[in-house]
C-alpha cells in the first residue's frame, strides 16, 4: 500500500502526468466535434452515410474514446519515468521486491488510465453534443452508445495504461517505448485493419470499436464493423493482452539488473 501511495503522489505531482490528461481531454473534444462537420461537407459521408443515420450519430459520439493513446502514453512514463529520470536505482534500492514494486506502477498505471480515459470521454461526448447542436437535421443517438462507449473507455483505459507500463518494463527506454506505441497505433494497426480486416479487428483499436457494438459499413475503407468482434469476446480479448503483456513484463524486470 506504501508503494501505491508513493506511485500516486508521483502522479499527482508530475507536471507531465496533467498535461497528458489535459491533451487527452483536447484530443476526444476536437475528434467529436469535427466529425460531424467532416460528414457534412461529404456527399455520402465518406461512405458511411449521413446524419439522419442513427448509426452515423452514433460512430460521432463513439470518436469520443480518441484519446485511448494517452492512456498507454502514462504507462509508458510511470515505468519508463523511472530510467529517464535515474531514479530506478533509488527506488528499487528502497523497495528491493523488484515484484511488489512493478506490481504499485501496473496498479497506478492502470487507474491512471481508467481516471485519464473516463474524464477525456466525457469530454468528448459533451463536445459531441454540442457540436450536433449545429445539425437539427441529426438524427437521435441510440441509448446503448453511451453506455458501451462508457464501458469501451474503461476498459481501453484499464488495458491500454497496463500495455504501456509493460512496453516500457521491456524497453526501459522513454523515448523509444514512445514512438514505438505512437508508431503502432497511429500507423501500422490502421493499415492493417484496412489491408487485413479479417485479422486485423482482433488488434487493439479494432477490439475497442468491438466493445462499442457499433454497426457501421464504408466500401471506401473497406471497413465493415458488423464482423467484428462481440463486446465480450472483446473485452476478454483486451484483458487477455494486458495480463500476458504484465506478465512478460514482471518475469523479465525482475530478472534484469537495475541499471
Amino acid at each position: 500500500m506504501r508503494l501505491l501511495a508513493a506511485e500516486f503522489r508521483k502522479l499527482t505531482y508530475q507536471r507531465a502526468m496533467w498535461g497528458l490528461l489535459t491533451a487527452a481531454v483536447l484530443f476526444s473534444a476536437l475528434g467529436t466535434a469535427a466529425t460531424p462537420v467532416i460528414f457534412d461537407q461529404s456527399s455520402d459521408g465518406l461512405g458511411f452515410g449521413t446524419l439522419e443515420d442513427q448509426m452515423v450519430v452514433d460512430s460521432v459520439y463513439a470518436n469520443a474514446i480518441s484519446g485511448y493513446i494517452f492512456a498507454v502514453l502514462v504507462g509508458v512514463l510511470i515505468v519508463a519515468g523511472e530510467f529517464r529520470h535515474g531514479t530506478a536505482v533509488a527506488t528499487y534500492v528502497a523497495a528491493p521486491r523488484r515484484g511488489q514494486v512493478f506490481l504499485a506502477k501496473l496498479i497506478a498505471s492502470l487507474v491512471a488510465g481508467v481516471v485519464l480515459m473516463i474524464v477525456s470521454t466525457a469530454g468528448g461526448i459533451a463536445a459531441g453534443i454540442i457540436a450536433l447542436e449545429f445539425y437539427p437535421e441529426a438524427a437521435d443517438p441510440s441509448v446503448d452508445i453511451f453506455v458501451n462507449t462508457s464501458l469501451a473507455a474503461i476498459v481501453s483505459g484499464a488495458v491500454l495504461g497496463v500495455l504501456g507500463a509493460s512496453i516500457a518494463a521491456l524497453i526501459r527506454s522513454q523515448i523509444i517505448s514512445l514512438i514505438g506505441v505512437l508508431i503502432w497505433l497511429f500507423a501500422i494497426e490502421p493499415i492493417l485493419l484496412l489491408l487485413f480486416p479479417d485479422q486485423g479487428k482482433f488488434f487493439l483499436q479494432g477490439l475497442i470499436t468491438a466493445i462499442m457494438a457499433l454497426d457501421v459499413e464504408s466500401e471506401q475503407f473497406n471497413l465493415n464493423t458488423a464482423d467484428f468482434a462481440d463486446p465480450l469476446s472483446a473485452t476478454l480479448l483486451l484483458l487477455g493482452y494486458a495480463l500476458v503483456f504484465s506478465v512478460l513484463s514482471m518475469i523479465v524486470s525482475i530478472r534484469r539488473d537495475v541499471e
